[in-house]
């Protein structure tokens, strides 16, 4: 059995990072204006970031069908038998379920499953897959690890304003339009229980401090019986992302710092803020 692990550049991976880790990667497209480019491997996080600064919307889509099936021939070339794919949830892509689609036309073996995330929690995973592969650890027992972490993980992402996720579609332009008028700071919900969807909290915050430590009390009581992977992410917001990695610290709890990655920027916008956890993967 030859076993390869896919990621996709929601995981806030560049193709030469994953290819370090020994990881497959598909890179999701990003359009500016007439341009697309290849986020992870002709666009970089800051680079996005500039263009935003700048007033840019940028829209995303999948990764090119194109690139896909190149992979997958590939793959069959060297006689892989079985992928391990992991992707950014289905309720904001439909990336896995065309590669699942692809994958069919070829004799390689899909594991997968709806991680309901993406950016840390994708990264994590995946870097926990081929970890385990090169362990030597059996495929079933790799997808049961994977899916027990997942089970027990959750993200929260907290934009400065909604303009970029209501036309990107990803929330309605009349709940952005309601939030920016009451000076709203949304506390946005991606995980299993909003089936990876954004979801939005029921409580009105009205400074990112205040959201940042309710987000941050919370979660603290989520992960204080269990040994979990932490993550604090921004668009160039360092001072709040700060302030979140200190209430995590006064805990006693450590964090990992990261850049929300090209292609979720495109619908937060700078000075977003995004909050991880998830259990960590036996064995990783």
């Amino acid at each position: 059995m030859k076993i390869k692990v896919i990621v996709d550049s929601g995981s806030c991976l560049s193709q030469q990072q994953a290819q370090r880790a020994g990881l497959e990667f598909l890179p999701l497209q990003v359009m500016i204006e007439d341009k697309t480019y290849l986020d992870g491997i002709d666009l970089m996080t800051e680079s996005l970031y500039d263009d935003l600064d700048n007033g840019f919307m940028p829209q995303t889509s999948l990764p090119p069908l194109a690139m896909i099936k190149d992979l997958f021939d590939r793959l069959e070339k060297e006689q892989v038998s079985d992928v391990i794919l992991i992707t950014l949830s289905s309720g904001l892509s439909s990336t896995n379920a065309t590669i699942q689609a692809i994958s069919k036309e070829y004799q390689i073996n899909v594991h997968t499953f709806d991680i309901y995330s993406t950016l840390a929690v994708e990264q994590y995973l995946a870097l926990s897959a081929i970890r385990l592969v090169k362990q030597g650890v059996e495929i079933d027992e790799i997808m049961n690890r994977l899916k027990e972490s997942m089970e027990h993980s959750k993200g929260y992402l907290m934009p400065e304003n909604l303009n970029h996720l209501a036309k990107g579609g990803r929330l309605s332009s009349g709940a952005a339009k309601l939030a920016g008028m009451l000076k709203i700071v949304p506390i946005l919900e991606v995980s299993k229980d909003t089936q990876g969807k954004v979801g939005k909290d029921g409580e009105k915050v009205r400074t990112m401090t205040k959201a940042i430590g309710k987000v941050c009390k919370s979660m603290i009581q989520d992960i204080k019986d269990g040994e979990y992977e932490v993550y604090v992410l921004d668009s160039r917001s360092e001072k709040y992302a700060q302030m979140a990695e200190d209430l995590f610290k006064d805990e006693g709890i450590e964090v990992h710092r990261m850049s929300i990655g090209a292609v979720i920027a495109s619908h937060t916008g700078n000075g977003a803020i995004g909050i991880q956890y998830i259990k960590k993967v036996k064995g990783h």
